[in-house]
């Protein structure tokens, strides 16, 4: 018996050679399904047996250097990088189908070149552009968008048919040495790998004092992370800029555009709310507010009277003052400046003519610029400094808010480099508390008392609040008085009497935080 073997599919070609234009999506991008079909009319004149278009592979040879013939891959696979290789240009071709059970599969190969037909499009950058800082990078991009493009000079579709999702938008970012994802251990050996960066070193200290031109990176607005590393937002200031086109079915992306815009710093209006809160409160939320209300550190200076009549000043840093890279930077420059580092200042205080030497220091206001603190806020400040007599600078300062009951005014400056600085003004009344707050005598007297057992008796008061009584003391006061049993008079705020006469003892609150009820007593020494 005789078997017939399957026939064998044979491809006829057109006459060569073979060009073909891309095809695109109106979503800017290849149509690759397209494309391979588009490749299949143009070289294919006939098949036989006809076999249907879905069981056909069209594939072309990634192989770039001719040496081999065995790594053809569909047009859209992506390479080991995550990116489609199958662009423009002359590329071998595969053309095959599988076996069935009707036929026997075959290939065939031919050069093929595509072309890219769409009109070459460019982007012309508008010298001199700028526009006002917004808290959101998308605001920013459409700024750039509406004000960075040359239109005039730009070979683009029509503008009224392109928008923002159009183009892709980078500037030169530094690095963001106060951000929390920022490990400068992690990058000890990393670092001389990254142009721009060798031989800067692994601590924070140094990076921060190395930062310049060389160590920036192409980000995108809204800032990001290269190998670890955390890049800034865009912020105020001059930027470089770079802005491509992305393509659509009629035109080519545009080769990138680099230019400069100045982003200007936005305005902020400050509110305090006027309070008042006892002195073991800690402010309310909502004390301050700002518009627009993006994250500002807030320096905040109390000056006034505490309830004991004297001098209150205070002044609270934000958040960024106990955080240990933050200080780890700053505490070389101060010690340079004052001869101790702003940990100690911490430690010890600082006095109003350490603070105006300090504020007014250019070493320590570029330090704070280059790594991205608002300097202007210090000049707000030590305006307020300045405005205070000069007789006062021995006066100490202390930081954080009030802890002493008394009446301050409060002028609050805001720190953030995207913003003017801003000020506002209010008022604070820190309450002494009097509602269970007591006098309790540490031990009972009675009507008479030796002269020997008074030599050794506890005359004293302990202040409590709602019978917590660490409190502190130092607002309670003393007087004894009265008459020696010689008729003579006996007056005291600091001992009580030990010789036998008539005497009456009164403790009142002075002051403080803490406001009680005087209390008194009557007794007698006998001999």
């Amino acid at each position: 018996m005789e078997v017939l073997d399957r026939e064998q599919v044979q491809f006829e070609l057109q006459e060569g050679p073979f060009e073909v234009g891309m095809v695109f999506t109106e979503e800017q991008g290849y149509d690759y399904d397209a494309t391979a079909g588009a490749i299949y009319d143009a070289v294919i004149a006939s098949v036989s047996p006809e076999v249907p278009y879905e069981t056909v592979k069209v594939e072309y040879n990634t192989d770039l250097t001719g040496l081999t013939h065995i790594s053809y891959r569909p047009l859209n696979e992506k390479d080991a990088t995550g990116l489609v290789g199958f662009r423009d240009g002359t590329w071998e071709i595969r053309i095959s189908c599988g076996d069935t059970v009707e036929y026997r599969g075959n290939s065939v190969t031919m050069d093929v070149t595509v072309l890219d037909n769409r009109i070459v499009s460019s982007v012309a950058v508008r010298d001199g552009a700028s526009f006002t800082y917004h808290m959101d990078p998308a605001v920013m991009e459409q700024a750039i968008f509406a004000q960075a493009i040359d239109w005039e000079n730009s070979e683009l579709p029509a503008r009224e048919t392109l928008d923002l999702t159009g183009f892709e938008i980078l500037y030169k970012a530094q690095i963001d040495v106060l951000d929390s994802r920022f490990d400068a251990g992690k990058l000890s050996g990393l670092l001389d790998k990254i142009p721009g960066l060798e031989g800067i070193g692994g601590s924070v200290e140094e990076i921060a004092g190395s930062l310049n031109d060389s160590t920036k990176r192409w980000m995108p607005v809204e800032g990001g992370e290269y190998l670890g590393i955390p890049y800034a937002p865009m912020g105020a200031g001059q930027h470089q800029i770079q802005i491509v086109y992305k393509g659509n079915a009629d035109y080519r992306p545009s080769q990138a555009a680099e230019g400069t815009v100045t982003v200007n710093k936005a305005n902020v209006k400050v509110s305090v709310h006027s309070d008042n809160i006892y002195a073991d409160q800690t402010l309310p939320e909502g004390f301050i507010t700002t518009d627009p209300a993006d994250q500002f550190d807030f320096y905040t200076i109390y000056t006034g009277a505490t309830s004991n009549v004297n001098l209150g000043l205070y002044l609270d840093l934000p958040d960024k003052f106990d955080n240990n890279r933050f200080i780890r930077i700053l505490d070389p420059v101060v010690e340079k400046i004052t001869g101790r580092s702003f940990s100690r200042m911490m430690q010890d205080g600082i006095t109003v003519g350490e603070l105006r030497k300090l504020f007014d220091s250019t070493e320590l206001l570029e330090l704070l610029d280059k790594i991205g603190v608002d300097t202007g806020a210090f000049g707000q400040i030590l305006k307020v400094v300045n405005a205070m007599p000069s007789v006062l600078d021995g006066t100490r300062i202390g930081f954080g808010a009030p802890n002493r009951a008394g009446l301050y005014s409060v002028t609050v400056i805001t720190d953030n480099k995207n913003y003017n600085t801003g000020v506002g003004v209010g008022a604070l009344l820190v309450r002494m508390r009097s509602t269970g707050v007591k006098l309790n005598w540490n031990e009972d007297l009675g009507s008479k008392i030796s002269a020997a057992d008074a030599r050794n008796f506890d005359f004293g008061v302990t202040l409590s609040c709602n019978g917590d009584v660490t409190v502190s003391q130092d607002n309670v006061h003393y007087l004894y008085s009265g008459f020696t049993s010689k008729w003579k008079v006996y007056s005291s705020t600091t001992t009580p009497p030990t010789e036998p006469g008539r005497y009456v003892m009164t403790v009142v609150t002075l002051g403080g935080n803490y406001q009680a009820l005087p209390v008194t007593r009557s007794f007698q020494i006998t001999k």
